[in-house]
């Protein structure tokens, strides 16, 4: 087994500092996952407990950044949190903790923190173990169970309810996965109208090869021999386009992971494999085979003296049956694609209009590391914060300035069980609301709106009444239509068993994003002075702080003012991860976005080739009833007549696939609306807003045939017939 623990900070000494991932971890780690270190040695037990000497293993990526490659980096100093360690290893390139690129590994077994001392702190300790051979999970599980059972009946006041939780190790992926399947679902109906679309032309082609064909029968050929070849047609072209597919493939793979929402997990890991070569062969043969037997089954294999004899237009009633139902396919899966990205265009355009509860216009975050030295108690602690307002306020271009530990619309959150009367709820009936800390200013910065009462002000500490600021959301469900400010809030976690007061009222903050908040399960919100945060929490709060500022120019632009202004007495202050609060916004949507664009680009392609393919259809049956419409047209049909049958008949196959389109289309509005926060069910105006344009581009695609059938001359038609 190997245990560890998040615990990132500060990397400085020789050149700029900078705020790495760390992880403390147990001599172990990297024996339990069988990796070798690129240079140096894994922790010895020796290095593994307190009071050893202080040891490190970088990351290869740190190791270039910082030490150039240099192969005497082993043994070389590094100032971490203010604290010289010696590098004793150097991990593998692309080396990964919980998907986490880490920098820094520090031997767990050395931090002496109050907190690792108890039981009920629960550090954020993970544990990863290797089974022995011939153990299942099922085995692991049970035993750890015991162990839980046990461990509860001997420290109750920690343990109670509480157990192991065993899973098999698995690569972290995110939440990808829903995206990733529709966007296979949507490159499956693209390829499945491709397909209708080809065997349309094979099922036309194999048609008017019949007399061809016919005699190749009558001189011996057998079934087999013809829907051989037949399918060695239709098999040649999907390989073809295969390949091509391959190639574009191989050509667009980095600009769709560079152009990905977000972060793609693994995202260096993906390439073409053989894998993948092999899954496109055979989909490549099972589209050429499947949609090549319609065409291969249509072939004259009996009685060819009947194709022989009959002319050279004649089409059956079954023909045009089957290519009426590939039309109707393909215009059925280009309306599920339409009204897909007409959904996803709607809802873009819905949560882009919303209120996000803050004015994100010029401001910027930034998550800060204190010097380590400043850390060193409370008072000295809050005096460093003080410090970083105060200096931040002179750089030019800051209007206002507040410290915040959770941003809205960025990664983090503290939820906090809360009740309203001195009675005490049991545990599982208590409501939750997110809990965010900051100083006075955090208003001005924001542009959040005050309801009713006040915000924090400086007199707001630690040596007076402990007061909260709750959001209407909160208000509502704590105090209905009553007015909130005045009365009181219990928050065990927050001041024990005394009450808070609530001195104001604020407007609601999108906190999980302007497409997630609504649908989120916590949405109530309660502020509370960084002020009066309890001095045994302040070091672990301000591991946790951001500095938002709003400002009166382009927000990037001070953040290298700020860098220099804030770097601290000992130069060891940073700022990292560094966003203005549009970027946060409009991240929150970047998943819509990015779907939208990829919808909007199938359902232009597939209303594309179902167009093609109603074309397609409709000219090689129009020219199969040449004949029909000569006779029509010398018997007294005029030519708009003549106009009117083909868009009649074009018109019924349209009719059909919107039927079995819509169908499908509210089906896949669900799983739409299930798979991507913020859509909504089908609404009737997009529905037919979708239909419309098919229906529109559908009527176009047969005009041209139509029209040409109406310029028939009968005289010359007849006569070749």
């Amino acid at each position: 087994m190997a245990a560890f623990r998040y615990s990132g900070g500060t990397v400085s000494g020789a050149g700029q500092p900078e705020y790495v991932d760390g992880y403390q971890v147990s001599a172990e780690l990297f024996s339990v996952l069988d990796v070798h270190l690129e240079r140096g040695r894994a922790f010895a037990p020796d290095d593994d407990r307190p009071g050893a000497a202080p040891v490190v293993i970088i990351s290869h990526a740190l190791w270039q950044r910082r030490l150039a490659g240099n192969a005497a980096a082993i043994g070389a100093p590094l100032v971490f949190e203010g604290k010289p360690y010696t590098v004793v290893g150097i991990a593998p390139a692309g080396f990964r903790v919980s998907g986490d690129e880490v920098d820094v590994f520090t031997p767990l077994g050395q931090e002496i923190g109050r907190f690792m001392q108890n039981r009920g702190a629960h550090p954020g300790i993970q544990v990863w173990a290797r089974l022995r051979p011939g153990v299942t999970l099922a085995q692991a599980r049970t035993k750890l169970a015991l162990v839980g059972r046990r461990l509860a009946r001997e420290y109750p006041a920690s343990n109670a309810g509480r157990t192991f939780v065993a899973k098999i190790l698995r690569p972290e992926v995110g939440d990808v996965r829903s995206t990733l399947w529709l966007l296979l679902g949507a490159v499956g109906l693209v390829l499945l109208i491709a397909c209708v679309n080809v065997a349309s032309l094979l099922l036309a082609r194999a048609v008017s090869r019949e007399r061809e064909l016919a005699i190749r029968v009558a001189l011996g050929a057998g079934r087999g021999r013809v829907v051989r070849q037949c399918l060695t047609e239709s098999a040649v072209l999907a390989l073809s386009g295969g390949a091509l597919g391959v190639l574009l493939a191989a050509a667009g793979i980095r600009p769709f992971v560079v152009f990905w929402p977000g972060s793609l997990p693994r995202a260096e890991e993906i390439h073409l494999d053989w894998h993948v070569l092999l899954f496109a062969l055979g989909v490549s043969l099972l589209c050429g085979l499947v949609f090549g037997l319609a065409p291969a089954l249509r072939l004259p294999a009996r009685e060819p003296e009947h194709t022989l004899r009959a002319g050279a237009r004649t089409l059956a009633g079954r023909s045009r049956r089957l290519h009426g139902g590939l039309v109707m396919a393909e215009i059925a899966v280009a309306i599920v694609l339409l009204v897909s990205a007409g959904m996803l265009g709607r809802t873009l355009l819905r949560l882009s209009s919303l209120d996000p509860g803050v004015n994100i216009h010029n401001v910027l975050v930034t998550r800060m590391a204190l010097s380590p030295a400043t850390l060193a108690n409370p008072a000295q602690t809050r005096a460093a914060w003080q410090d970083v307002l105060d200096r931040a306020r002179q750089v030019a271009g800051v209007q206002a300035i507040a410290l915040v530990d959770t941003v809205p619309m960025r990664q983090g959150n503290n939820q906090l069980g809360y009740w309203t009367t001195p009675a005490v709820p049991p545990r599982d009936e208590r409501p939750v609301a997110l809990a965010t800390s900051v100083t006075p200013d955090y208003l001005k910065v924001t542009g959040i709106l005050l309801r009713q009462g006040r915000f924090f002000t400086d007199q707001d500490r630690l040596d007076n009444e402990p007061v909260v600021v709750i959001d209407d959301v909160l208000a509502q469900r704590a105090f209905g239509g009553q007015a909130a400010v005045g009365k009181r809030l219990w928050i065990p976690d927050m001041n024990g068993p005394d009450p808070l007061r609530v001195v104001g009222v604020v407007g609601h903050v999108r906190h999980w994003g302007l497409a997630s908040d609504d649908d989120a399960a916590v949405r109530a919100q309660v502020y509370y002075p960084f002020a009066q945060v309890p001095d045994v929490l302040v070091r672990r709060w301000s591991e946790l702080m951001s500095i938002a500022v709003r400002t009166s120019v382009e927000p990037l632009g001070v953040v290298e003012p700020l860098r220099r202004q804030l770097r601290g007495a000992t130069g060891d202050q940073v700022l990292y991860e560094v966003r203005t609060m549009e970027e946060l916004a409009r991240a929150t949507l970047a998943r819509q976005r990015f779907l939208l664009l990829l919808f909007g680009m199938f359902a232009g392609l597939a209303l594309l080739l179902a167009c093609v393919g109603i074309y397609g259809v409709l000219a090689y049956l129009t020219n199969q009833r040449v004949p029909e419409i000569a006779v029509r047209m010398a018997l007294g049909a005029s030519a708009r007549g003549v106009m009117g049958l083909v868009l009649r008949q074009s018109f019924g196959m349209i009719l059909g696939g919107i039927a079995a389109g819509i169908a499908c289309a509210l089906a896949a509005a669900r799983v739409l609306e299930r798979l991507v926060p913020g859509v909504r069910s089908t609404e009737p105006l997009t529905l037919a807003a979708m239909v419309s344009v098919l229906v529109v581009a559908a009527l176009v695609a047969s005009a041209v045939p139509a029209r040409r059938a109406s310029r028939v001359d009968p005289i010359t038609a007849l006569r070749q017939e």
